[in-house]
């Protein structure tokens, strides 16, 4: 088996991913698990709350009905007493009544008709406040349905954003380069998510490098192979938005070579682009070879010895 130092730099962002939705992951295939528990458990407590709320309006709704209930008989009450009144009224009236007497009965009728009036009204507006609860639960439900399940719902969007992204397909394709060339002879090392840099500008076509990253570097007797790796459905490939992995891959392998060569260990260092769904859509021309990741191993592994034992030590010191 291969030595290999390292891990999925992609893998690396899913991980970071995960834990900021909420979720642990050891596995690619944890995401589609873990997304379908989290779908699961927002379903679960939206039908909790949406429940819960649903026997508070309940509580609500009898509450009310049972102050109309007992305003509706307040107020026969009310009229029933005001009869009784004006009828003892109109009796004082008796067959022959004095000018004086009707006065203070007609008086007397118009402030209990008020006093009734005002009674009505005070009954009336004692179920307001119920209303006006209920009214204010309606309208607020849906914003509680969703402040009770904001937790969970965040997840989901965490883990259904994570499932969806090109990091997860790019880890998933770079494990499978990783698990590939692990089945390599012992005599070759897999550096993973190496990070070059160099303190010089050193010009490449219109711009300059002072560092740059590589998915994967392949170090064994057949020399050294610089690897980019993608999984892009054909919509993404096509589109071109992604980065351009033969211009990463050329600018890293240039990089590694010169900094190898400063180090006083000149090395060739070829540039591959290892995809793991449709090819992109630029020519890797003369200088990239791009090819399916199941092609990497008759790729990288025949050939005349180019490197020793001792060189590719040499190159792993100087670059890890």
């Amino acid at each position: 088996m291969a030595i290999v130092i390292g891990a999925s730099g992609a893998w690396k962002d899913v991980l970071v991913m995960a834990r900021t939705a909420g979720i642990v992951v050891d596995e690619p295939s944890d995401v589609g698990i873990q997304l379908a528990r989290a779908q699961k458990v927002l379903y679960q407590q939206d039908t909790l709350a949406r429940d819960d709320l649903a026997l508070q309006e309940a509580a609500l709704e009898r509450d009310l009905a049972e102050k109309r209930i007992a305003s509706a008989k307040d107020i026969a009450h009310i009229h029933a007493r005001s009869e009784q009144d004006l009828t003892r009224l109109s009796a004082r009236l008796g067959s022959s009544p004095s000018a004086t007497t009707r006065l203070w009965v007609g008086l007397s009728r118009l402030g209990r008709q008020s006093q009734e009036r005002a009674q009505v009204r005070v009954r009336s507006r004692a179920v307001l406040p119920a209303e006006r609860a209920l009214e204010d639960f309606i309208a607020d439900r849906n914003t509680e349905v969703a402040r009770r399940v904001e937790g969970a719902r965040r997840i989901v969007k965490g883990v259904e954003a994570l499932a969806h992204s090109g990091v997860l397909a790019n880890a998933i394709a770079e494990r499978a380069v990783i698990r590939t060339l692990s089945t390599l002879p012992d005599d070759f090392v897999l550096i993973n998510d190496l990070h070059l840099s160099t303190n010089q500008d050193i010009p490449f076509e219109d711009s300059y490098l002072k560092t740059a990253q590589l998915d994967h570097l392949l170090v064994g007797p057949t020399g050294l192979y610089a690897i980019e790796t993608r999984n892009w459905s054909s919509t993404v490939a096509a589109d071109g938005d992604e980065a351009d992995p033969v211009l990463q891959v050329t600018r890293a392998s240039f990089l590694c070579s010169r900094i190898l060569k400063d180090a006083g260990c000149n090395q060739i260092v070829r540039s591959v682009v290892a995809c793991g769904g449709a090819p992109p859509t630029r020519s890797g021309g003369a200088h990239v070879a791009i090819m399916p990741t199941a092609r990497l191993l008759a790729y990288v592994q025949y050939g005349p010895s180019l490197v020793s034992v001792q060189q590719i030590a040499d190159v792993c010191r100087i670059l890890t």
